[in-house]
């Protein structure tokens, strides 16, 4: 590692940094930092637009990001942060990565705070230290005078009180304040946990959680401990941190969003965790689109948890990793950055190896359940204690277990770089936050340096203008609403008729293996002598001998799942195609609706001299794409020998073959079975096969019809509000500007200045970390292997 050069260019970014803070507190000062009041005053109204990339609303927004990225610049510390929905496995994941437990794990949101996790060598023992604690002893107090009048049962009906609650409940009673050190993993769990529970509990009571407290990083809980994949290996210059991230869809609270956005803003890099069986859920969506809107300004990585349910057919690695970084995240993040794993499978394989290299054994079964968990996924369900005396096989079969997780490879090629390269994870985080923060701040304050250039009446003519823009944008909303509901409801007719086609195509190929003659032949009949007995009665095969009737069920199940399996295929292909080019229709019809908007604005606001930057936002349908591999899956089950019994042509067979239709009821009751006779009516299995595939292509229709629906509706929302804040921020730069214009001319004159000089030091910025990013990135394309 460049020490030398790494420390010179710490000192850069650090120099770039305190200007940029020093650049932010000459705007404060500004006039323009109580523009809001007098547009007020002016407007006799309060404008609720949200604070833009950069505003005078923004400044404290801004000052907080940089500095966040001036501590870690301090710190040389790069944090990952883990983010993912509340059933992903974040929790597991973390635990996987730092080779021991150090968070706790229970069916239900687990994550309030942020966490940071932080690798601390030599600090065997976890510790959490949590200084800023003033806030929850304080809504400590508030709880209790409310407990006090509380009714007990009103709240048992609100929450699930267990042992844990109750005990929180009877610590708000006391009075008991939060310790600010924790040591050892167990008080580390109950901090965690009454944290989590005291918000689950502020919402029963209606106090407010103090979540603004906990805005900045610093004032987090930090838990400090060794990584076991650390440990061991040379020192390097900086410091590796997770950051545990609270889910958008974690305890039901609609602000954990932004600060869920807020916190991955602040982050080195992003690790997503993803549920392989829930990849096109809501909740996940919400996820990749948090981390699609930070993925510009920091690298963005994906473990694909729960891996281990993968079936036969099912999407292999290959085919997640693409499908992951071209249709759900539209590009975002390369297949090489995503990784299909088991994070329980690693966490276990992992303690356990841990355990036995420290102690030669495995703790107590009976008192700590991993122990459990890691004997049924490493040795089988039938595993017996006395399986866990024997060290040597316990040790090949974690290394086994490991294996099968997959985690080697993202911790070597994500957990090993990242500690290797914690300095320069810091320094590219912190130039790409300051060229953002110049580029931003730049354009800002040209535009307002504009606004006291122009003639008073024509801002006025201006913000008026922008009034009917706003209006035409709701009415052209309207319009292009239902554009849109026709080109889906097109797609999804032309979907229908493709769907019809497939459906009978299915059917034609179905009715070919049941064909009477096809039967005779694959029962493996003479043509000459047998065919007129077998199938004496129509609709019916008749055998002599069970084992031959097995094999005929058998070569039939064949048949019909690779005829299956090709129309699943096919389908799948299809529909990717189909929905694909709607998205690419709808985004179309979105801009054209909204570009005489925009070029108007841009025509009026360059005449009277603003160099107006608009840009249109993305449309994201991302639940348009969906699994189409697994449409068919219900429709294909793993086939289990039967019984080699008398029973086995009877019950063995009609179990499998219900199974295989997921229809109990399919009556195979005149499947007859006598001493020397065995009647299979291939009719009645036909006809209610075919019922099997009409009554599922219905619930694929409507599946599909309902979910482009949502998809739709939700896409197009975000559009127009996202179009709407952009001319709405304008707006409000111009009613600002307006409002220091009516100022006396002195107070003008000097705002002039002042915003010429913030204008010189934001370009000086700007250049100076163009250079710097430069730096890193040739030194950290250097470092890597």
């Amino acid at each position: 590692m460049h020490t030398q050069t790494i420390f010179e260019l710490s000192q850069e970014a650090e120099r770039l940094l305190q200007l940029s803070l020093q650049n932010l507190e000459a705007l404060s000062t500004m006039p323009a930092a109580m523009l809001d009041n007098a547009t007020s005053a002016l407007t006799g109204e309060t404008s609720n637009v949200l604070p833009l990339h950069f505003s005078t609303r923004g400044l404290e927004a801004q000052q907080s990001m940089l500095n966040n990225e001036l501590r870690k610049i301090t710190r040389l510390e790069m944090v990952l942060a883990i983010v993912g929905t509340m059933k992903a496995g974040k929790s597991t994941t973390i635990n996987a990565i730092v080779g021991t437990e150090v968070l706790p794990n229970r069916n239900r949101p687990m994550t309030a705070l942020p966490t940071l996790i932080r690798h601390t060598p030599g600090q065997k023992e976890p510790v959490l230290h949590f200084s800023h604690v003033a806030p929850i002893d304080t809504l400590i107090k508030q709880m209790q005078k409310k407990l006090a009048n509380y009714d007990r049962g009103k709240l048992a009906q609100q929450l699930e009180i267990d042992k844990d609650m109750n005990a929180l409940l009877g610590r708000i009673e006391t009075g008991e304040a939060f310790e600010k050190h924790y040591l050892g993993a167990q008080p580390i769990f109950n901090c965690l946990k009454n944290l989590n529970d005291l918000v689950r509990l502020s919402q029963a009571l209606g106090t407010d959680f103090p979540f603004p407290a906990y805005a900045a990083i610093e004032n987090i809980p930090v838990i400090e401990v060794e990584f076991v994949h650390l440990a061991g290996l040379d020192a390097h210059l900086g410091q590796l941190t997770l950051l545990d991230t609270p889910g958008p869809n974690e305890a039901g609270q609609p602000h954990l969003q932004k600060m869920l956005t807020e916190q991955l803003a602040r982050a080195s890099a992003v690790l997503a965790v993803m549920d392989y069986t829930q990849l096109k859920s809501i909740s996940d969506a919400e996820v990749r689109l948090a981390i699609s809107a930070v993925g510009k300004s920091v690298p963005l990585y994906a473990l694909v948890n729960k891996f281990d349910q993968k079936d036969r057919n099912s999407d292999d690695e290959e085919q997640v990793r693409a499908m992951i970084s071209g249709t759900l995240m539209k590009g975002h993040i390369s297949p090489g950055q995503i990784f299909p794993v088991s994070s329980m499978w690693g966490y276990l394989a992992n303690r356990a190896r841990h355990e036995l290299a420290l102690h030669g054994k495995l703790p107590d079964h009976q008192e700590q359940r991993w122990v459990q968990d890691f004997a049924e996924a490493a040795l089988g369900r039938r595993w017996r204690t006395a399986d866990l005396d024997d060290i040597e096989h316990l040790r090949h079969s974690a290394d086994l277990l490991w294996e099968d997780s997959l985690f080697e490879q993202p911790i070597r090629k994500l957990i090993y770089a990242a500690y290797a390269n914690a300095s320069l994870y810091a320094l590219r985080s912190a130039s790409h936050k300051l060229l953002n923060y110049a580029q931003n701040a730049r354009e800002y304050l040209d535009f307002r340096y504009q606004g006291l250039t122009v003639a008073f009446d024509e801002l006025q003519h201006n913000i008026t203008r922008l009034e009917d823009d706003m209006a035409l944008l709701h009415s052209r909303q309207a319009s292009v609403s239902d554009e849109v509901r026709h080109e889906v409801s097109q797609a999804l007719s032309a979907t229908d008729l493709f769907f019809a086609a497939q459906q009978s195509e299915i059917k034609r190929a179905i009715g070919h293996v049941f064909d009477p003659d096809n039967m005779l032949d694959l029962a493996g009949f003479d043509p000459h002598k047998q065919r007129a007995d077998a199938a004496a009665t129509p609709g019916q095969l008749v055998l002599e001998d069970e084992g031959q009737a097995q094999i005929l069920l058998s070569k039939i199940r064949s048949a019909c799942e690779l005829i299956m399996l090709d129309a699943q295929a096919k389908i799948g292909r299809e529909l990717a195609l189909r929905f694909d080019q709607l998205e690419s229709t709808l985004a179309r019809a979105l801009n054209d609706a909204m570009r005489p908007i925009e070029t108007r604005i841009k025509e009026e606001l360059s005449h009277a001299g603003f160099r107006a930057r608009i840009s249109f936002p993305a449309f994201q349908a991302s639940q348009l794409n969906f699994n189409t591999r697994g449409l068919f899956s219900d429709a294909i089950a793993e086939e289990s020998e039967p019984a080699g019994q008398s029973q086995g042509a009877g019950s063995a067979l009609r179990e499998t073959v219900s199974r295989w239709l997921n229809n109990p009821g399919w009556g195979w009751e005149d499947y007859v079975m006598t001493r020397t006779r065995y009647v299979i009516n291939v009719s009645q299995l036909h006809e209610k096969f075919n019922q099997h595939i009409d009554h599922f292509c219905e619930q694929i229709r409507k599946a599909l019809s309902a979910q482009v629906d949502v998809s739709v509706t939700a896409g197009m929302a975000t559009f127009f509000a996202e179009f709407s804040l952009c001319l709405a921020g304008l707006q409000e730069s111009l009613r600002d500007s307006l409002a220091v214009r009516q100022q006396n001319e002195h107070a003008t004159r000097a705002l002039s200045q002042l915003l010429q000089q913030c204008i010189t030091t934001a370009t000086w910025i700007q250049e100076d970390t163009r250079l710097l990013r430069d730096d890193i990135q040739t030194l950290f394309a250097a470092e890597q292997p």
